[in-house]
C-alpha cells in the first residue's frame, strides 16, 4: 500500500491583512524601480593636481645701472615660486616689492646659525648684483642655460671656492650668512648694500665647482641643469604686441581670475565668494609671470597677429590641444621647452595669454 505525507494546514491570511500586504508590496516596487532608474549626476572635471612645477630661471643684471638714468616701467613678473634671476632688458623687469628681512645679527662671526641682516644705505649708486666678485679662473653661462655672469663652473674644488667667496664679497659691501652646508653643496644668503637678498650656491661638480647667483634658491644641482630659461623674444613679442602690458599705472592688462572661463583651471583655491571680494589667488604651479589680458582679439586672431610678428620664425610651434577653455600650443627654441595657452574671456572680449613652464595637461 502507498503511502502519502500530508501538507501541513497553513492558516488562512485574513483578508484585514491582505488588504494591508498588497499596498505595502506595490510601494516597495515602486521605491526599487526609482531607485533603479534614476539618473546620476556627471562628476565635474577636477582641475590638474599640484605637481611640482619646474624651475624658471632668469639672468640677473651683470652690468652696473647709473644713478642718473631714469627707470623704464615695463613688464611685471611677480611671484613665481621658483628661482629666478633677473635677465637684463632694455625695458627692465619690474619686480613685486619684497618686504626686507627684520634687522638682526648683522656679522657672520657673531652667529653660525643663518641669519639675514638688513643693511641702510640712502646712496644712489649703491653696489648691486653686476658688483658681486667672481671667482677666478670660471667660465660663465654653465650649462648654456643662458644665465650670463651669474653661473659659472670654476675649474678648483668645493672648499678653495667657498674660501674665495667667504672673504671676496665681504670687501665690496655684501654680507654672506650660511644657509646649507653639505658635501655636496654650499649656499649662502646674500645681503647686498642696497638691502636686496640673493642666494649664492657652490655645487660639487666633480671636478669643478658650480657657482649660481640667483634672487631665490635651487635646491640641487639637478634642478639647475633642468631649469626652464624662456627666451627673451618671446616676452618681447608680447610686449610688441601688448605695449601696455603689466604697467602699474594700467593694471587691467593683467587678466583677473573672474575674467577666466575656468578660473579654478589657473588658480590654486577659487570660490564664487573670494572673487566677489576681489581677491587674487595664489596661481598653478607652473605658470610664468602675470597672465596677460589682450582685449578686441580672439583666440585664433591672436595666434595669427603673434605668429605673423615672428613666433612661428623664432619657435617650433606645436599645437597641443586644449587646456582650461583655450588652445595650448608647445613652443621650442634649441633645447628649451615652454608652452602659450591662449584662453577666451569668460564674455568672449578678448584673450588671455598664459605661460606654463611645463605641459598643464600632461
Amino acid at each position: 500500500m502507498t503511502k502519502t505525507l500530508s501538507l501541513p494546514n497553513f492558516p488562512q491570511i485574513p483578508a484585514a491583512a491582505r488588504s494591508f500586504v498588497r499596498p505595502m508590496l506595490f510601494a516597495a516596487l515602486g521605491l526599487h524601480a526609482l531607485v533603479l532608474f534614476t539618473p546620476f549626476p556627471k562628476e565635474k572635471e577636477k582641475p590638474p593636481e599640484n605637481k611640482e612645477a619646474p624651475v624658471k630661471i632668469t639672468q640677473l643684471p651683470t652690468t652696473k645701472a647709473s644713478a642718473k638714468q631714469t627707470p623704464k616701467v615695463a613688464i611685471v613678473k611677480p611671484k613665481v615660486a621658483l628661482p629666478r634671476i633677473d635677465r637684463p632688458n632694455p625695458n627692465p623687469i619690474v619686480q613685486k616689492s619684497i618686504e626686507p628681512p627684520k634687522p638682526q645679527e648683522a656679522s657672520l662671526a657673531e652667529s653660525a646659525a643663518p641669519v639675514k641682516s638688513e643693511i641702510r644705505s640712502n646712496k644712489a649708486d649703491s653696489a648691486t648684483a653686476a658688483d658681486f666678485p667672481h671667482y677666478s679662473p670660471s667660465t660663465p653661462n654653465c650649462f648654456a642655460l643662458g644665465l650670463g655672469e651669474n653661473c659659472r663652473v670654476a675649474t678648483a674644488n668645493l672648499s678653495t671656492v667657498a674660501a674665495f667667496y667667504l672673504s671676496a664679497p665681504k670687501a665690496k659691501g655684501f654680507i654672506l650668512t650660511p644657509d646649507e652646508d653639505s658635501a655636496d653643496k654650499k649656499i649662502f644668503t646674500v645681503t647686498t648694500p642696497d638691502k636686496k637678498t640673493l642666494f649664492l650656491h657652490l655645487f660639487k661638480d666633480e671636478p669643478t665647482t658650480v657657482i649660481l647667483l640667483s634672487e631665490g634658491k635651487v635646491t640641487d644641482l639637478a634642478t639647475l641643469k633642468g631649469s626652464v630659461n624662456i627666451p627673451a623674444d618671446y616676452y618681447n613679442l608680447l610686449t610688441d604686441l601688448a605695449p601696455q602690458v603689466d604697467r602699474s599705472d594700467n593694471p587691467q592688462t593683467n587678466a583677473q581670475p573672474q575674467q577666466f572661463p575656468k578660473p579654478e583651471m589657473f588658480y590654486q583655491v577659487v570660490s564664487e565668494a573670494e572673487l566677489q571680494t576681489g581677491a587674487v589667488p595664489e596661481m598653478r604651479p607652473g605658470i610664468d609671470g602675470s597672465p596677460t589680458l589682450i582685449q578686441g582679439q580672439t583666440p585664433d586672431v591672436f595666434y595669427q597677429t603673434i605668429s605673423t610678428a615672428g613666433l612661428s620664425g623664432s619657435f617650433r610651434v606645436t599645437a597641443k590641444g586644449q587646456y582650461g577653455g583655450g588652445n595650448l600650443y608647445e613652443l621650442k627654441k634649441d633645447s628649451t621647452t615652454f608652452y602659450m595657452n591662449l584662453v577666451p574671456t569668460k564674455d568672449r572680449s578678448g584673450t588671455i595669454v598664459v605661460t606654463w613652464l611645463k605641459n598643464p595637461g600632461g
